[in-house]
């Protein structure tokens, strides 16, 4: 057999078959230099440099090296005049040169079958390991890399010639072993994907890009470009110059509600909207029916306004996975439009993809993006094209940068819904659900994508179902998880967690914090209060931002912010997961905020109130400038408050139940909401028995008597002031005591037993005037006037009317100075000096209106036209009539002219 010399393994000589021992390193590294050179001449300088690279040249090493390996191998090695040496074995006996042989033969090959005959022997020589194994670390690295180099562009050949011979099977199983090898060869990779869509696994291609990408920080996707010979429409033939794609996939004809929408996404698509631009962006929550809209609007315009092709894709910004790659969508569109691109890096791409849409008018639909930055590659240039985009998130950058016009997709309204949901359904089943329709309309909150489910649901499953369906969507902690198809994407809780998990830390916070406030909206002043944790230089502001931004929370035109019904399920899903601690601090630090922002407007409700609600410096409260605007704030928030007060209730709150309580009667009682504020009061009084002093027990019952004086329950109001004016004189509280005692003797006056109530108005007298109180003891005056008034006793009810308008004439109580203009105004008219009387109402309506107390303002009014028309003045009669009338409208009076009867029988 002769002698064998293997250098693409681990080094090894062979003599008939068997090993040859090779006495030494440094002559086993003369031999491999020798056998690299192919049998040429090898100077004593290059084996120097090569064997000893940090020593002086000596002869005497390489003499004595070639010494040794001439008694290993005799007759091999040849000393050659002029200091040089060379191999005398024959350059078949060496596989690196039998390899290179065979590659030079499969190059020069024009059959493709004997083409892929001689790559496989070649690489045949190659047993898979490193080259030049057992050389140490030198000068061999770079002839190492360099043989690497051959047998990757062998692997190469090979795997070409493999797939040009219609193997792809082979191709792809040698493929999986020269990944193991050259596992960033971009050339081994556009060969693998070529295998891949041979044998019909197109479907492969992008997890192999999306994780060749990832291991190596680069993308790849170029290597998805058409070859020039697919574009121009393979071998022989001419390619059509013009290509016109039509994209658009198919929706739901029955896109109801989105009319006006459509309309103005056409418009804008055509080059008439506002923007100066031709970019169009559908944003809205998720759910909301943004693809459906922008492809309806699409198929609109894009026969007559793009004749030259609709291009489509779907960025799965959203979706689960990863978002698409915009190299990826660059080729894609390139390969759909037969573009060339000289210069196949995502820069070159792009220039390629706008240059070929320069001249056309091509409308390119980019779905489901997920930001800026995603989309901003793949927009036209100047020129007749135009882009339609839809997002969850708002991209306000584009409005920014690039004038695009910015549609906004809201929930369906209630018509609309309906509409929808009658339309997704079987009539059969639709006209069994009938009664219920409302109830799953609800739960849908005008969500399109809700609307399909349910409708699904409800025509799918058998219709002795029909009841536990609504039962399981009806109750909030299952409500989500029946929205959910499990298939095809049809899942409400996925479509959230999509938008979720693209959230900060911050955001995600503040989504569940803003989930278990009660309110229906939440103003920005609250919103800082719940996040006076919040991370990150930007704090609050940046996490409320993103949410806005993502359309997970809407602001509206008021400046407040507002959560959608199924977005508040899935935030309320969130705090559960929450530290029950963490979330109760979110929950008391709101009823906080609102406790102290209500008791702050009800000062300047009623400035002399005295509330036992100490001030907290860090919580942030309005200055209103009067009550009109204190009554504005309470108006704006009271959904939020009666929330919050059955929260804290739920909760065991008894400070804040009662607290809050007390901070919102006055508005109560001035904006007619008596039944609110006599539930309110009823549990303000269970907790404060349980947590507060008897001072404070005693002023919730005074409290909700004068809330049951005011809605006709005279025997309950008077059973309540009893037991406080008990409480507080077993308590030793004088102030208490008076206020007691003043408010009963009112009471039993109404009631007919003016004797018991002289008695108590007059120990209020008394006591006021212990405490030096002239405010009590104005309002006390104003009570004897009106008990002396009923009592016929016209002269008293004079003295002490004129003494409490006096009194309470400059103070701050400007409800109690109307009540006694009030009381005035009563005893001049039942005298009939009714000039007197007019002069007299007219204050105290003017008082109540500048306070905002419209019941009182109404009930004047009435009064004043009674007198108005004894004294002739029938405009003048009727325009406070007109006056009265419009106020209780404001008052929710459905029948007016009960409500003015009503007001003149009223004392």
């Amino acid at each position: 057999m002769g002698a064998e010399y293997r250098l693409l393994g681990q080094l090894a000589v062979l003599r008939d078959g068997e090993p040859a021992r090779v006495p030494s390193e440094k002559a086993m590294e003369l031999l491999t230099l020798l056998l690299l050179e192919a049998g040429e001449p090898v100077s004593h300088h290059r084996v120097s440099s090569f064997l000893w690279p940090r020593e002086e040249q000596r002869q005497a090493n390489i003499r004595q090296c070639v010494r040794k390996l001439r008694l290993a191998l005799p007759d091999l090695v040849s000393t050659e005049p002029r200091r040089h040496c060379r191999i005398l074995a024959e350059r078949g006996s060496v596989d690196l040169l039998r390899f290179r042989d065979r590659c030079a033969e499969a190059r020069a090959a024009v059959v493709p079958e004997i083409r892929r005959d001689r790559w496989r022997a070649a690489l045949d020589e190659w047993g898979g390991g490193d080259p030049l194994g057992g050389l140490r670390s030198g000068p061999f690295d770079e002839v190492r890399q360099l043989i690497l180099a051959e047998l990757h562009d062998a692997f190469h050949g090979c795997v070409r010639a493999e797939l040009d011979c219609a193997d792809p099977a082979a191709a792809l199983a040698r493929l999986r072993v020269g990944a193991e090898r050259w596992q960033d060869s971009t050339e081994l990779l556009s060969l693998r994907i070529e295998a891949l869509r041979a044998l019909g696994r197109d479907h492969e291609v992008e997890p192999l890009l999306v994780a060749w990408s990832a291991k190596f920080g680069t993308a790849a996707d170029y290597l998805l470009l058409a070859p020039p010979a697919a574009r121009a429409g393979g071998a022989g033939r001419a390619a059509d110059p013009v290509v016109r794609p039509r994209q658009l996939p198919a929706v739901s004809k029955d896109l109801i509600g989105r009319q006006a929408e459509v309309d103005r996404l056409a418009e804008s698509l055509r080059g008439h909207g506002p923007a100066a631009g031709r970019i169009t962006v559908v944003t809205g929550p998720a759910g909301v029916g943004k693809t459906s809209t922008a492809v309806t609007a699409a198929k609109r315009v894009e026969e007559d306004a793009f004749p030259d092709g609709t291009l489509y894709i779907d960025l799965r910004g959203f979706s689960p996975g990863q978002p698409v790659d915009v190299a990826a969508a660059l080729v894609r569109f390139l390969n759909d439009l037969q573009a060339p691109c000289d210069t196949p890096t995502s820069e070159g791409m792009g220039t390629a993809y706008r240059s070929a849409l320069a001249e056309r008018r091509v409308l390119v639909v980019l779905d489901n993006a997920r930001d800026e930055a995603q989309v901003r590659p793949l927009l036209p240039g100047p020129g007749r094209s135009a882009a339609l985009v839809t997002s969850r998130q708002r991209l306000d950058g584009l409005v920014v940068k690039e004038s695009a016009e910015q549609v906004h997709l809201g929930t369906l309204g209630r018509v609309d819904a309906l509409e929808l949901l009658v339309a997704l359904t079987e009539p059969a089943r639709i006209d069994r659900a009938t009664p219920v329709v409302e109830d799953l309309l609800d739960c849908c909150a005008g969500l399109p994508m809700a609307l399909r489910i349910v409708a699904a649901q409800v025509t799918r499953r058998s219709p002795a179902m029909l009841a536990d369906t609504v039962r399981t969507l009806r109750d909030g902690r299952t409500r989500l998880g029946a929205m959910d198809l499990r298939r095809d994407g049809l899942s409400v809780p996925s479509l959230l967690e999509g938008s979720y998990r693209l959230l900060n830390r911050p955001a995600r916070r503040l989504l569940w914090q803003l989930a278990v406030h009660p309110g229906p909206t939440i103003s920005w002043e609250a919103i800082k209060a719940m996040g006076r944790n919040a991370e990150g230089p930007g704090g609050i502001s940046d996490a409320v931002d993103e949410l806005v931004g993502m359309n997970l929370v809407d602001d509206t035109e008021d400046g407040r912010y507002v959560l959608h019904d199924l977005i508040r399920l899935y935030g309320t899903g969130l705090a559960e997961q929450q530290d029950p601690a963490e979330r109760l601090d979110t929950l008391t630090g709101a009823m906080n905020f609102l406790l102290h922002n209500a008791h702050a407007c009800d000062r300047q409700l009623d400035p002399d109130r005295r509330l036992p609600i100490a001030a907290d410096p860090d919580v942030w409260t309005p200055s209103p400038t009067g009550p009109v605007e204190a009554m504005a704030w309470f108006d704006t928030e009271y959904p939020t408050l009666t929330g919050m007060f059955e929260l804290a209730r739920r909760l065991g709150q008894d400070r804040y139940v009662w607290h809050l309580a007390l901070a919102v009667l006055t508005y109560q009682w001035r904006s007619n909401r008596y039944l609110d504020a006599a539930e309110h009061l009823g549990a303000a009084l269970e907790a404060a028995e349980r947590v507060a002093a008897p001072t404070d027990v005693a002023l919730v019952r005074r409290l909700l008597a004068g809330t049951h004086r005011n809605l006709g329950r005279p025997e309950e109001a008077v059973r309540h002031l009893r037991q406080a004016v008990r409480t507080s004189e077993q308590a030793g509280d004088l102030t208490g005591f008076a206020y007691g005692c003043h408010s009963l003797g009112v009471l039993l006056n109404e009631s007919g037993d003016a004797d018991q109530a002289l008695v108590q108005l007059r120990g209020a007298l008394r006591a006021f005037g212990e405490l030096d109180d002239d405010l009590g003891r104005g309002t006390v005056l104003d009570a004897l006037a009106h008990a002396h008034h009923l009592r016929g006793d016209r002269a008293e009810a004079l003295e002490h009317g004129r003494r409490s308008v006096d009194m309470l004439t400059g103070t701050e109580d400007r409800n109690g100075l109307a009540h006694a203009w009030f009381t005035l105004g009563r005893i001049e008219a039942a005298a009939d000096r009714h000039e007197a009387a007019v002069d007299a109402y007219r204050q105290a309506a003017g008082t109540y209106r500048e306070i905002g107390y419209s019941s009182r303002t109404a009930r004047v009014l009435v009064r004043l036209a009674d007198s108005l028309e004894r004294l002739g003045d029938a405009d003048g009669q009727r325009e406070a009539l007109a006056e009265a009338r419009t106020v209780l409208t404001g008052l929710g009076e459905p029948d007016l002219d009960a409500a003015v009867r009503r007001q003149r029988e009223l004392t």
